[in-house]
Order: C-alpha cells, then structure tokens, then sequence
C-alpha cells in the first residue's frame, strides 16, 4: 500500500515540474512574440516568479486556485 501512494506523490511531482516548467516556456515565448526588450531568460524568470507568488500568498488569487 505505502509503494502505491509513494508513486502517486512521485507522479504528482512529476506533473507538478511539468507544469511550471511549461508556464516558463509560455512566458518566454509571448515576450519573444511581443520583442520584449533585455534578458528573456530572466525577464521570464522574474514574471514566473511573481505569478507563483501571488498564487501562494495573495488572499484574492488564491481564492480562485483552491
């Protein structure tokens, strides 16, 4: 029984990583659609961030992720 919660928590990450890292990409590439002037890379960096920010401690935003 614990390997097949153990697995679950394991795919659960997995699909967690897949996810933000998928959210970085986005990031990146609509700043590159938009010509966004600098560093994408950290302009991305900077932006993923903050949404993640204030999807964890904004009372408001996280209100609507729950």
């Amino acid at each position: 029984m614990k390997q097949k919660s153990k697995m679950n928590k394991t795919k659960e990450f997995v699909y967690g990583v897949i996810s933000e890292v998928s959210f970085f990409a986005f990031l990146y590439y609509v700043q590159y659609l938009f010509g966004v002037l600098g560093n994408l890379f950290l302009n991305s960096l900077v932006l993923w961030v903050l949404v993640n920010l204030s999807i964890t401690f904004c009372p408001v935003v996280r209100r609507c992720y729950k």
